[in-house]
Parts: C-alpha cells; sequence; structure tokens
C-alpha cells in the first residue's frame, strides 16, 4: 500500500509544481499525505481543509458546535501531526465532523469543524466560467455532479487568496485539491 501512496504523491506534487500559490510545497505535500493515509485506514469519510488560512477571514467561519473544534485550545503543526500522542486531536479524529478544518500558512492546524459562510458559489463560478450549464459541478469542471463540500471547496480557493483547499467525498472516495477556484488535482477513490 506505501507504493501506491507515494505514487498518489508523485501525481500530486507533479500537479501542484505550476501552483502560483505562495505556500510551501513540503506543507502542501505533506498535507495531502495525511489524507491518503487516512483515505487509505478508512473508506466513506468526507474531509474539507483549507491550507493558508488567514486571521483576516474569521467574519467567514461559524462554530455551530464548539466539541468540533477540537483544534482551537490545542493547535498542532501538520509536520508534526502524525507524532501527536493524543489521538483527539488527530485529523482523524474529525472525519464523522461537518464542516472545515483550517490549517495557517505556517502549517499550524488551528480549528475543526467549522462552518464557512457567504462564499456564493454561483456567482463565482459564473465569473470563472460563464455560461449555460446544467448544474454548479459542470460549471466548475467536475468530471461528476458533486455536492455542498466541494461546491464549497472551490469556491473556497477562489476566495480566500493564496490558499490550497483539499476535499475527500464521503459518496465516492474521490480526493480533490483546488487552487483559485479551480481543480489542481483529483483522483477517483485512489485505493
Amino acid at each position: 500500500m506505501e507504493q501506491k501512496i507515494q505514487k498518489q504523491l508523485q501525481g500530486v506534487e507533479k500537479n501542484l509544481e505550476q501552483s502560483k500559490v505562495n505556500l510551501p510545497v513540503a506543507l502542501k505535500i505533506k498535507t495531502a499525505e495525511l489524507i491518503l493515509r487516512l483515505m487509505n485506514r478508512r473508506k466513506n469519510f468526507g474531509l474539507f481543509i483549507i491550507l493558508g488560512w488567514q486571521k483576516k477571514w474569521q467574519g467567514y467561519l461559524d462554530i455551530a458546535d464548539s466539541q468540533q473544534d477540537i483544534f482551537a485550545d490545542h493547535h498542532v503543526h501538520i509536520m508534526n501531526i502524525e507524532s501527536e500522542k493524543n489521538h483527539r486531536h488527530d485529523v482523524s479524529a474529525t472525519t464523522n465532523f461537518d464542516g472545515a478544518i483550517l490549517i495557517d500558512k505556517q502549517g499550524t492546524v488551528i480549528h475543526s469543524g467549522v462552518f464557512i459562510e457567504g462564499l456564493r458559489p454561483r456567482a463565482i463560478a459564473e465569473r470563472l466560467n460563464p455560461g449555460k450549464f446544467y448544474d454548479l459541478s459542470e460549471q466548475f469542471g467536475f468530471a461528476k455532479k458533486v455536492h455542498a463540500r466541494h461546491l464549497a471547496a472551490i469556491s473556497a480557493s477562489y476566495v480566500f487568496k493564496n490558499t490550497t483547499v483539499f476535499t475527500v467525498s464521503e459518496e465516492n472516495n474521490s480526493f480533490h485539491i483546488f487552487e483559485g477556484g479551480k481543480i489542481v488535482h483529483h483522483r477517483e477513490a485512489p485505493f
């Protein structure tokens, strides 16, 4: 299985080579690696991670259930998360949560289970790819129909400049990476 994960990571790295998002590539790759390893261990969960979060965007956040915000008072650096002894502060603990995981541009996981509001996916899709489309999935360029998590994620990557956003679909285990309102990497059910 390790070879499959490494092959997936090579594809991620290749797709991120052209990135204009000014975040350390090592943080992007480490985030992708954590997600892929989690996907290898668990099936049928959803995930939404924003890498590069800045405090100036706090107005977009709503924390509906503070028990899901397990990183609010216990920040963990993404490069050290696998060595974290307390499993309560592991990304795998968030797979049953609604909402996003926020990681700042230094790689510190600062929130989980948060709702991102006010993104306006339809307006963003129209700005990026105007015209008549069957639905927002098609307008954003998804090969298959996606739902709220993916539409919020691709919109977040546009609204929150200089971020890299990751999703896992609980319906089909697909894995996507977004930057600037565009899909920069996708894999259908990688394992």
